[in-house]
Parts: structure tokens; C-alpha cells; sequence
């Protein structure tokens, strides 16, 4: 009963809400804070595992009635809330006004009720009216053209996603769901935990088609402005590297969820990938490093930063020795000649100077182990400002180091490839059939260009 009488609570609050329309805040003496990631949820404790309850949108401002100690999540004065002020992690918006005047009310929270026992709206469209309402549990799954797991990969979708299910198989086993910008794709029920009745859906088998391949023609994937250069000391460190037994056919990732497989490079070891005419030639890069590209090792996870890599905490301990960072693991293990280097997704409640820290030790450690670092740019912008792909492009200036600009490849595409707000839309690794128009398909062929370029740079 009470677990009902919640969900209506939770549900009548934002069909309210999104009703009202919320108006820019400006009286003397107010702080309010304005939504400057595409979309968000609103929480009902200050913690990402806190309950989802509304959603908001780009532009959206409201005045801020409370904040944690350390000001990472504010809370707002949303109008048709009904169980008290929402949170928001406040580097999703910029400040106006003296948020140190704002009283403390609240501390981050770590535990949290079940968040799949209480309704979540989408945070990448506007939510749309639906019985049936479906969240992603597992951590990533495809969005097929057809309730047939052998049918075609659409999309790609990931924990916490949440959306209206238009329709179900015969059997109850599949759902068709309403995704982005009227896209459809289904998806296995056992994979998500569904709010309303299935029973209720209408039957469907339809087949859904994968979004139109129609981006710019201007997609710098050969650009210089978005692969690397070899500097002088770039080849020294190389060859540092190789005096002290660095493997030459190995490469380590460093990153983060947009770092890991089955989605970055991992194609390229498992041969789901095609290259075509134009781009055969990477073939003699893919040979020469089999066996790094499925391989995420001990410095690729999710929720990985700049602080967290170098935290003997965050190290695995089936294959990390004790003490050892996730950062000194993955040399050890792995002796890579160079590393890809993407990190910041997961920082940006750190200042500029906490996160060029952070990646100066990482590039320091490294390239006194003679491990060649490739730094990467990345498209989301959660930091505000862009903060940190300026200084990852000052710092690859400064240290003379490969830079493989991501950003500016993946912002040439619709919705800068984004599926949400830091996952890159999928796209399979085929680069044969035309103009690219997915996240995954240019961040994948672009990552492998940067290494071609790079490997055959420093010989």
C-alpha cells in the first residue's frame, strides 16, 4: 500500500510539473541555478542513487532553497513537487548568485531504497503519456529492429534509462519502446523492470529501422584538426618505453564507461567491424595490436576520474597487488607501449585545478615508465564550460603528447552523437556504407586512426 500510494504520489507530481511552466527566477537577493546539460533528473535525497522523480531541461531555471556541505547538489524550488524540494547535482547548471548564503539542508546519501520500486521519467525527451513505463537494469543493452535477438542492433541503451513502452510481443517477452525523437527499437522485458500493466499494451511484431545514416557530409574523421601528431619527444618516450620492456603490440585503455567493451574499440578483436576501401589500410594497426582492443584491464571502468585511477581503492584485487593504483595495475600487468587516455565524465564536480592535477600525475606516471599517452577530448560537456577538453588540449601542447580531439568529430553529428548525456548513440563498427551518423561508429573509427597514426609516428 504504501509502495502504491508513492508511485501515485510521485507520478500525479510530475504530470503537475509538467504543467507548470517554470519561469527564470530573478528577485534581488535569490540564488537560483540553470539547467545547462540537455536533460536531468531531479532526486529526492542529494545522491545519484536517489529516487528519480522529475525531469528537467536545458534553460530551465529555479531558485535554490538548500545545498549539501560541500555544494555539490542543490536543492530547487520546483513547482508541483510533492514530497518536498528535489536535489540536482549542481554541475548540471550554473549559479547565479551567493550559493554559500544558501542553508545546508541536506548530506549526500549513499543508500538508497530500490530506485526500480518507484517510477523514472526518461532524462533524454520530453516524457511522453504512457501506462506502461520501462527501465533499462542491466548495465547496457541493443534496442533491436525486431522482438528476435538475432534481428538488428538500433540502439544502444543503459542502466537508468527509463521510457514509455508502446506495444509487447505475443508472448510478453519483448517490449517495443518510444525512444528519442519518435524512434522505436524493442528490447527483452527480462532486461528492465516495468511500471503498469503488460497486459494492457496492444500486440505488435513491427519492424523499426535504424536511425537515417543523413549527417553532415563535414564529419572531420580524417581531419587534422581531429587526429594526432608525433612530436620529437613523443618518440622518445616510445622508445623509452621499449628499453624497459614496454610491449610494442600493446596498448592500454584509460577511461572510463565510454572507455570500455563491448562498445570502445572491442570490435576490432571480435571482427565486427569493417573498414572498406578507405580505410583498409588500418587493417596492419588492428593485426599489430590484437588482443588490447577487448581488453579493458585494470584502468578502463565505470565511474572511473582523474582522482579515482590513482586510488589504491578503486583497484582490482583479483589482479591488482595490494596498494597498487588501477594506474600502476595496468602497466604492470599489461606493459603497454601507448595509452588512450579519456577521462573527465565522471569529475565534473572537480575544479580546473583538481582535475589538471589529476591528469598531470597520470601523464607524469606514465611517461616515466616510458608509456606514450594519447589523449582524448570528450563531447559531453557535464563540467560546464568545457573546462576540461581545454585543458586536456593545453596539457597535450604542453607535454608534447598525441591529441585525438573526439569532441570535434563527434559534435559535426546530430545531437553530437549523444544518446543522452554522455553515451554515444550506437552505431555498429561498419565503415563501408556511406556517411557515419552514429556516436560509436566515429568515436571507434576515429580511436583507431589516432592509433595508426601513433604506432606508425613513433617506429
Amino acid at each position: 500500500m504504501l509502495k502504491n500510494a508513492l508511485r501515485l504520489s510521485l507520478a500525479l507530481g510530475f504530470a503537475l510539473a509538467m504543467l507548470i511552466t517554470q519561469q527564470p527566477l530573478s528577485a534581488a537577493g535569490l540564488t537560483t541555478l540553470t539547467v545547462t546539460v540537455k536533460s536531468t533528473f531531479l532526486r529526492a535525497q542529494p545522491g545519484f542513487g536517489a529516487i528519480a522523480a522529475y525531469s528537467v531541461f536545458k534553460g530551465q531555471s529555479y531558485t535554490v532553497l538548500g545545498r549539501t556541505a560541500d555544494s555539490s547538489w542543490v536543492q530547487l524550488d520546483f513547482a508541483g513537487a510533492t514530497t518536498g524540494a528535489p536535489w540536482i547535482f549542481s554541475s548540471y547548471g550554473s549559479i547565479t548568485g551567493d550559493l554559500a548564503a544558501v542553508p545546508v539542508t541536506g548530506v549526500v546519501q549513499t543508500n538508497f531504497v530500490n530506485a526500480a520500486d518507484v517510477p523514472i521519467f526518461s532524462s533524454t525527451s520530453t516524457p511522453r503519456s504512457a501506462n506502461v513505463q520501462y527501465t533499462v537494469t542491466v548495465k547496457s543493452l541493443f534496442g533491436l529492429a525486431a522482438p528476435d535477438p538475432q534481428a538488428s542492433r538500433v540502439y544502444s541503451l543503459f542502466r537508468g534509462q527509463s521510457y514509455p513502452a508502446a506495444a509487447r510481443s505475443t508472448d510478453s517477452n519483448w517490449l517495443l519502446l518510444n525512444l528519442w525523437g519518435g524512434a522505436q527499437a524493442w528490447v527483452a522485458t527480462v532486461n528492465g523492470s516495468v511500471q503498469g500493466s503488460i497486459a494492457d499494451l496492444p500486440t505488435d511484431t513491427a519492424i523499426v529501422s535504424a536511425p537515417a545514416a543523413t549527417p553532415p557530409p563535414s564529419v572531420p574523421t580524417t581531419s587534422a584538426a581531429v587526429l594526432p601528431t608525433v612530436s620529437a619527444r613523443a618518440r622518445s618516450i616510445y622508445h623509452l618505453g621499449l628499453s624497459l620492456g614496454n610491449n610494442p603490440r600493446a596498448f592500454s585503455k584509460i577511461g572510463d564507461c565510454n572507455s570500455v567493451a563491448p562498445f570502445f574499440l572491442a570490435p576490432f578483436d571480435t571482427g565486427d567491424y569493417r573498414l572498406g576501401a578507405t580505410y583498409a589500410p588500418l587493417q596492419a594497426t588492428i593485426d599489430n595490436f590484437a588482443g588490447s582492443f577487448n581488453r579493458d584491464g585494470a584502468a578502463a571502468h565505470i565511474g572511473l576520474n582523474v582522482d579515482s585511477i590513482m586510488d589504491p581503492d578503486w583497484a582490482d584485487p583479483h589482479i591488482c597487488l595490494t596498494g597498487e593504483t588501477p594506474l600502476s595495475c595496468e602497466v604492470r600487468i599489461q606493459k603497454p607501449s601507448l595509452a588512450i587516455i579519456s577521462l573527465g565524465t565522471n569529475g565534473s564536480w572537480q575544479t580546473n585545478d583538481q582535475y589538471e592535477t589529476g591528469m598531470r600525475h597520470i601523464l607524469d606516471q606514465l611517461i616515466s615508465q616510458g608509456v606514450l599517452p594519447i589523449l582524448s577530448t570528450k563531447v559531453d560537456n557535464l563540467e560546464g564550460g568545457d573546462r576540461f577538453n581545454q585543458i586536456v588540449i593545453r596539457l597535450a601542447s604542453e607535454y608534447q603528447l598525441p591529441l585525438w580531439d573526439f569532441a570535434s568529430a563527434a559534435r559535426a553529428l546530430p545531437g553530437d552523437g549523444l544518446a543522452d548525456t554522455y553515451h554515444p548513440t550506437w552505431g555498429r563498427a561498419y565503415f563501408d556504407n556511406g556517411p557515419l551518423f552514429a556516436g560509436w561508429q566515429v568515436r571507434n573509427l576515429t580511436a583507431l586512426q589516432s592509433l595508426d597514426i601513433v604506432w606508425r609516428g613513433v617506429k
